[in-house]
């Protein structure tokens, strides 16, 4: 039985940590025996390519407009055009006995292609949320206050014909479970993990005696790094602290203000140099989301430090990642909002004996919050889908 895998970005033809999952997660699907096929928006020419598993569709509209479009509520979602391209290309090619496995990163659109195949073909359908539907509320929040139309009336309609669902969260499957009552035998929790995995080195790094932190990904409102800085700034001993960001900043004003010796700027790493970076130099990776509507989300960074057996120290809003590292005792987490937890926090990570007994506990914890472990969970929930046929 074939899976068609529906995404938006997929590595390496976008980076980040989207896209780094969903290749990682067709990879070990691949390894546990299903047929995978990714199709995917070609936004670099109005060809379909297909490369051996890979299907690019013609992304042709511009990508502001239709984002206006759908914050006027004229579209469903910003790639309703693409949509139904990918629609009238998949018609015929997807069978009533394959599986549509639909994932979204906040966007309805792939979604919504499931939908309609599921309509019309009768085939399964899948869909799984790396992260909550953008602009529709969720527990009375939203993301920010700019101008848009709420879509929980579009994520109903086409979530009516899911057979099952998969969050990256367990607070965001309470939040369906209890939004879609009628669908709570189908919602279901997967923590998907880091890709690949590292071989952990034993010694702790601590270059010239100083504490090194950092931040690495999107430099933006949403995740606000400078909190790191701010709380820095606070510390009594900071002269033994050195601050990484790794990154594009050249977009966010409150990193371009930044100009102190012991902060270090680095531009975007590929993976595979980025890994081989925090193996080298880092002892503590910092994470942040700054916004109590993200708590639904699990933030792919707090995976990548278990990976390299780094402690985590986290600025986050209340949920599944701030669990993880409180609960699990892998570095320390606080409120986002709480600048002086953070401060203390980083001066409590200075202790080198609190800071090994935290990397011997991530390491010991290591191999089980693996992709290719954590996809099993997914391979039964699919298995037991298909047995209902």
């Amino acid at each position: 039985m074939k899976i068609w895998y529906l995404t938006r970005t997929y590595y390496p033809y976008q980076n980040g940590g989207g896209p780094l999952l969903r290749t990682g997660a067709v990879k070990y699907l691949e390894e546990l025996g299903w047929e995978v096929t990714v199709v995917m928006p070609n936004y670099g020419s109005n060809n379909v390519n297909i490369d051996n598993n890979i299907i690019q569709i013609p992304f042709k509209h511009i990508q502001k407009f239709s984002s206006l479009l759908e914050r006027l509520g004229i579209y469903e979602d910003y790639l309703d055009k693409w949509v139904k391209n990918a629609f009238e290309y998949l018609k015929n090619k997807v069978k009533e006995d394959d599986i549509v496995f639909a994932t979204s990163g906040g966007e309805l659109g792939m979604i919504k292609i499931g939908s309609l195949l599921e309509e019309k073909l009768g085939c399964k359908f899948i869909v799984n949320f790396h992260d909550p539907l953008q602009y529709g509320y969720m527990n009375g929040l939203r993301p920010d206050k700019k101008p848009h139309i709420g879509r929980e009336k579009s994520q109903e309609k086409y979530l009516n014909n899911v057979d099952l669902i998969i969050t990256s969260s367990q607070y965001y499957a309470n939040v369906l479970s209890k939004r879609f009552s009628y669908l709570k035998d189908k919602i279901h929790n997967n923590y998907f993990g880091y890709v690949e995995p590292m071989e952990l080195l034993n010694n702790t790094k601590l270059k010239d005696g100083k504490l090194c932190i950092a931040y690495v990904g999107t430099m933006g409102s949403t995740q606000k790094p400078e909190m790191l800085y701010e709380a820095y700034k606070r510390v009594t001993n900071k002269e033994n602290i050195q601050l990484f960001f790794v990154g594009d900043r050249s977009h966010y004003k409150p990193l371009q203000k930044i100009n102190d010796d012991n902060i270090k700027f680095i531009d975007f790493l590929p993976h595979d140099i980025f890994l081989k970076f925090m193996t080298e130099n880092i002892d503590v990776g910092f994470v942040s989301l700054a916004n109590d509507y993200y708590g639904a989300c699990v933030p792919s960074k707090i995976y990548e430090y278990i990976n390299l057996g780094l402690p985590i120290l986290g600025a986050l809003p209340e949920g599944d990642g701030k669990e993880i590292i409180n609960t699990n005792n892998y570095g320390i987490a606080c409120n986002y909002n709480d600048l002086s937890a953070l401060t203390k926090a980083i001066e409590t990570l200075q202790d080198r004996n609190y800071l090994e007994k935290v990397r011997i506990n991530i390491k010991a914890h290591h191999d089980e919050w693996s992709m290719k472990q954590k996809i099993k969970e997914v391979d039964v929930l699919i298995q037991k889908l298909m047995e209902q046929k």
